[in-house]
């Protein structure tokens, strides 16, 4: 949207008022100038007024000053109505988008009297020559600006370097998600879930069994997805701390001494085959207990099965099959789902009823006996073979991992004495990388061990809800209702996890863009061109200034000046990404801004803004003849705001400079 018009009646300072805003062709920039205390920041302040029908902005001193303009109170007499009036009109999309708030006083002996019956807030739309008024329509001022980003759009310069204070850090985050409107997809996912659920609660009402069973899928589900964000948070914190080992090695090669720089590259060298043998027993241990788990319960079994090839020889001969094996045989075949045939009984529904069937029946194996001992035969085959597998395979792992442990003595061993070198070296900073690289080689082994149980709880979680949703769908088929129910609430499901994925690939990319280009706005503006070399902002949004010597600083370490750029291209870097197209007001933009800055910023400005619509609100120090010459270019309008302080009271003008 962009800012057409803006009329102020009786609100504080501006009796009668009424701006028009440059718009497009290259000369989007409105320049208001005005000294201190003649209503810069009572213009933002009406702004959010109108809108949201509270002053946002701080007036310190003067915060109990009536909101109606004193001159008017003082020159209306006793009875009169006063009416405190402020009116955006924006052009949207080409049509007139209009918000107008009133408040309403009457004169009494006393002093100004709150007349409610006055107050009004309306939504003006125009579209050709129809004019549509809709009376407290809060919904379009959510839509169009919604009050939580008011603070990114209309904001103090004052302000800017607050916004880095470590407590605002979430807002900052949430707000962003607001601008970028991923709040969406994120408020899509949750209400996904909540479907999910509600189909939950109807299986649960037609059969306690199967919604039992969804009910725990959905809690491993929620489970999983802690584990899978803890993980995810745990790897990225050993990115960090792998990043750091490796600036601390750089350090300590570069390190004058010949025989510091032997042992820190050697140091480097044992780092990484300990890291790789590390890695290397992890995949074998897991190979061995996947080993283990998957072929030992067939060697466990393996005496069971002879002696049922036995017992099943001898009633094969007798002409019957014992109903104990004949029952137990079967209805194993049953619960696994699977006839020994392969045919899957979930599906093929007649075999199952077959199978069903032959437990009523006394001897029902005796006719196919010998074909059934073939089997068996064959099976027992399979089940040797099998076992010289595990047996073999399990001997070349042991071995691998013992060899392993071997050598890894060895370099741990090594590892200690070059590290003890180093510790000893009198060289500046060599004890103290040293110390500082074993807290992170620490650190780094605890990050990998929690990265791999995590992992571990991830997979074991994934099996159990797996047998959950096994039973689910193995129960749901017999009801044509319940599968119904079961489809929709897998899709739900699906869904969700569909579009948190978009949203946690959609969240990085965002960060990743606020920080390149709030990287590339500060380095740019920045006087001091070889200072800063980098600007890193984490997952929550808090701000790292990576200096040339690759020292990270917070922005509460930078100067008053430094902060307020800094803050001033975080602000335009969200604007770049923004969802939402409103104009940009700054109130006392260059602050305390030395010479050089402000001509930075009067160059640059434009080009981060683009082609946005933006409004400054300049005192006269700021607004210097550099500043005016540089920026010129991209100016359509210039104000000047003239204040009269009379017996009468005060008034604040807004006139057209030029």
């Amino acid at each position: 949207m962009i800012l057409n018009r803006v009329s102020i009646r009786n609100y504080r300072q501006y009796r009668n008022v009424d701006i028009d805003f440059a718009q497009g062709d290259g000369k989007n920039f409105t320049i208001i100038q005005g000294n201190n205390g003649t209503g810069k920041t009572t213009l933002l302040n009406c702004l959010s007024w109108c809108l949201y029908g509270s002053e946002i902005h701080d007036y310190k001193d003067d915060s109990s000053m009536e909101i109606c303009n004193n001159k008017t109170a003082n020159l209306a007499v006793i009875g009169d109505k006063i009416k405190v009036s402020v009116e955006l009109e924006f052009l949207d999309e080409g049509e007139i988008l209009a918000f107008h708030r009133v408040k309403g006083f009457r004169k009494t002996e006393t002093g100004l009297v709150s007349q409610p019956s006055l107050d009004k807030f309306e939504v003006k739309t125009q579209e050709g020559n129809d004019i549509k008024v809709k009376a407290n329509d809060s919904y379009t001022i959510e839509r169009k600006i919604p009050q939580a980003i008011e603070d990114y759009f209309f904001f103090d310069g004052a302000r800017l370097s607050e916004y880095f204070q470590k407590e605002k850090t979430k807002k900052i985050r949430e707000t962003v998600f607001s601008l970028s409107q991923l709040n969406l997809l994120e408020n899509a996912s949750k209400n996904l879930i909540k479907v999910k659920d509600q189909y939950i609660s109807k299986i649960k009402q037609l059969e306690p069994k199967i919604g039992g069973a969804s009910e725990k899928v959905s809690e491993y589900d929620k489970q999983i997805k802690e584990a899978e964000e803890d993980l995810e948070k745990t790897e990225n914190d050993l990115k960090e701390i792998k990043i750091e080992i490796d600036n601390i090695n750089d350090e300590l090669v570069n390190k004058k001494s010949t025989e510091v720089r032997k042992d820190a590259e050697r140091n480097i060298v044992l780092d990484n085959a300990i890291d790789s043998n590390n890695k290397k027993l992890s995949k074998l241990e897991a190979e061995r207990k996947k080993h283990v788990l998957t072929k030992y319960p067939f060697i466990l079994s393996y005496e069971s099965f002879l002696s049922f090839m036995e017992l099943g020889e001898k009633s094969r001969q007798k002409g019957y099959i014992p109903p104990k094996f004949k029952r137990s045989f079967i209805q194993d075949l049953l619960d696994e789902g699977k006839c020994i045939c392969g045919t899957d009984l979930s599906v093929d529904i007649e075999h199952r009823k077959m199978l069903e069937q032959l437990l009523e029946e006394t001897n029902p194996l005796t006719d196919h006996a010998e074909e059934l001992t073939v089997a068996l035969n064959q099976v027992k085959e399979v089940i040797m073979k099998d076992i010289q597998k595990f047996k073999s395979r399990s001997f070349e792992i042991h071995s691998e991992i013992r060899s392993i442990n071997e050598e890894q003595e060895k370099l741990i061993i090594e590892k200690r004495d070059v590290e003890s070198r180093l510790t000893d070296n009198p060289l500046e900073g060599i004890e103290r990388l040293t110390n500082r690289r074993k807290q992170l080689r620490t650190s780094k082994d605890s990050k990998e061990t929690k990265i791999k149980n995590l992992k571990s709880h991830i997979e074991k979680l994934e099996g159990e809800r797996g047998e959950q949703r096994k039973l689910v769908n193995k129960e749901a088929r017999y009801s044509k209702e319940i599968e119904e129910f079961r489809i929709k609430k897998e899709f739900c499901e699906n869904m969700s996890k569909s579009t948190e994925t978009i949203y946690k690939d959609l969240k990085e990319k965002m960060r990743a863009n606020v920080q390149e280009l709030t990287k590339e706005k500060f380095i740019k503006i920045s006087w001091k061109e070889d200072e800063f070399v980098d600007i890193i902002i984490d997952e929550d949004y808090e701000v790292f200034i990576q200096n040339r010597l690759g020292d990270l600083e917070r922005p509460g370490d930078l100067s008053d000046g430094e902060k307020l750029c800094l803050g001033l291209c975080f602000m335009s870097a969200l604007h770049n990404i923004s969802g939402f197209e409103l104009p940009i007001i700054m109130d006392t933009p260059l602050g305390n801004l030395d010479v050089d800055m402000r001509h930075n910023i009067a160059e640059f400005l434009p080009q981060f803004v683009g082609d946005k619509q933006t409004v400054l609100l300049v005192t006269g120090t700021e607004y210097t003849d550099d500043f005016r010459d540089t920026i010129h270019g991209s100016v359509g309008k210039e104000y000047m705001i003239e204040w009269n302080n009379s017996d009468e009271g005060k008034e604040s003008k807004v006139v057209l400079n030029g």
